[in-house]
């Protein structure tokens, strides 16, 4: 039973996990603090740019996944879960050192650069639950394309109704009239 409803678990997850990381790439990551009682708001977009882009390719991995061949879905299921794992890695190299990460802001606010200086100016580092929230989702996008990678033979197949079938239509009259009351085109060989 779970089977003939993972396509729809899997897009559905990958919509939301994209929207999820789309959301985060908006929000305040940071408040860093600095000497003097400056404050420099980090948001996603200032640390982890490329997770705009991660997002994007979420998204467009789902219209791909809802139309492809078992093969290609296979394929597609690896790629979502690579893109899953830059999610993560992205959003890790973000919070393992904010202030690197944050440097130019800093620069910016306090016209200091150098990022032996820039540690010095900071006082502290105050994060918010979005850079987490991106980490999560990368992860979870991980699962969900190891996900669509194994369940993608269950899902369903388009149908055969419209397919065109190619028949070798011999060249007397009678088979080519034949063929026409079938509903082949006895012009196309």
């Amino acid at each position: 039973m779970i089977w003939k409803r993972s396509r729809s678990i899997v897009l559905s997850s990958l919509v939301l996990l994209g929207a999820v990381v789309m959301l985060s790439w908006t929000q305040r990551w940071f408040t860093i603090t600095l000497q003097d009682e400056v404050s420099v708001e980090v948001l996603g977009s200032d640390v982890a740019g490329a997770l705009a882009a991660l997002a994007l390719s979420t998204f467009a991995l789902v219209a791909a996944l809802g139309i492809a061949s078992v093969t290609v879905r296979r394929v597609l299921g690896i790629i979502a879960a690579i893109v899953g794992g830059i999610i993560v890695a992205v959003s890790q190299a973000t919070l393992a050192d904010p202030t690197r990460a944050a440097s130019e802001l800093i620069t910016e606010a306090t016209g200091i650069s150098g990022i032996d200086s820039i540690r010095s100016l900071v006082v502290a580092v105050d994060g918010s639950a979005w850079s987490f929230t991106a980490l999560v989702a990368g992860v979870l996008i991980i699962a969900i394309g190891i996900a669509a990678a194994v369940s993608a033979r269950h899902w369903p197949t388009a149908t055969k109704k419209y397919d065109r079938t190619t028949t070798v239509i011999a060249d007397d009259p009678a088979s080519q009239w034949d063929a026409q009351s079938r509903g082949l085109d006895p012009t196309e060989g």
